[in-house]
């Protein structure tokens, strides 16, 4: 039984990856186009047209370096919510033979999605070691930071995901949840800069551990305290706990609602 639901896994994910570039010219390809032209955006935007600087305690001096560190975690985690969020609605042939595992349709897209990350990562690797940036003594710090994503990513996935069936605005409230989410992240600005009355309230967004996580790791850093971590820690938990008590809940009577 384990070994056919990570079989049938492993098809709806590549499916899901396949599917985002069916009847595109450059296919595949798109996968490694897309981030290194975001990268060249950024560089040019930032550092040589406005010239902008991370700040001051920053593991680097280049601000598209900075941000592109940031938004790696973020595009993963918002593409796997927003895509979890209608993963059942957008199957329901498959949802309504009582024998097939929905929850894989979750799975299938969180991972999905954690799989473009790592093509855009493995890209910017390349980029820092062209640059001169490349340290890889943070590295194993990603072993910690990407189940946590996952963790929160396919939690709230599925908590949106079963919600989404019987209230089919949850993926454009989701979307307008996500977009203030980002700007509550310091992701395009550093968490320095940010006035310690606000301060201390970001560091409860776990995104924003998160972030921390994979700067500190792509950039030579070292493991932040285990004190910062503690708001990912547990909304990642509480999430994944949360998200499938519901889904596995409501999930008898999702073909009757599709």
């Amino acid at each position: 039984m384990l070994r056919h639901s990570l079989f049938l896994l492993g098809e709806f994910t590549r499916r899901d990856f396949k599917g985002r570039y069916a009847g595109s010219v450059m296919g595949f390809l798109w996968s490694f186009v897309q981030p290194l032209w975001s990268l060249a955006l950024f560089t040019f935007l930032f550092s040589t047209i406005m010239k902008v600087s991370p700040g001051i305690g920053e593991r680097t001096e280049n601000f598209a370096i900075f941000l592109f560190c940031g938004l790696l975690p973020w595009m993963a985690v918002q593409e796997g919510i927003i895509r979890a969020t209608t993963s059942i609605t957008e199957n329901a042939t498959l949802v309504k033979k009582m024998s097939f595992p929905s929850g894989l349709l979750v799975w299938a897209v969180v991972l999905a999605a954690l799989l473009h990350e790592a093509i855009a990562l493995g890209l910017f690797m390349v980029v820092l070691g062209v640059t001169g940036q490349l340290s890889l003594s943070g590295l194993w710090i990603l072993l910690i930071a990407v189940p946590l994503q996952i963790a929160l990513t396919a939690g709230v996935g599925f908590l949106a995901a079963a919600i989404n069936v019987f209230f089919r605005d949850t993926a454009q409230i989701s979307s307008m949840l996500l977009q203030g989410w980002f700007y509550l992240t310091p992701i395009v600005y550093p968490l320095g800069l940010v006035p310690e009355r606000f301060g201390k309230y970001l560091a409860l967004n776990p995104l924003t551990a998160l972030v921390t996580l994979y700067r500190e790791a792509l950039l030579g850093g070292t493991m932040p305290p285990v004190g910062t971590l503690i708001p990912l820690l547990i909304t990642s938990a509480l999430a994944l706990v949360i998200g499938i008590v519901v889904f596995r809940r409501l999930k008898p009577v999702f073909a009757d609602e599709i």
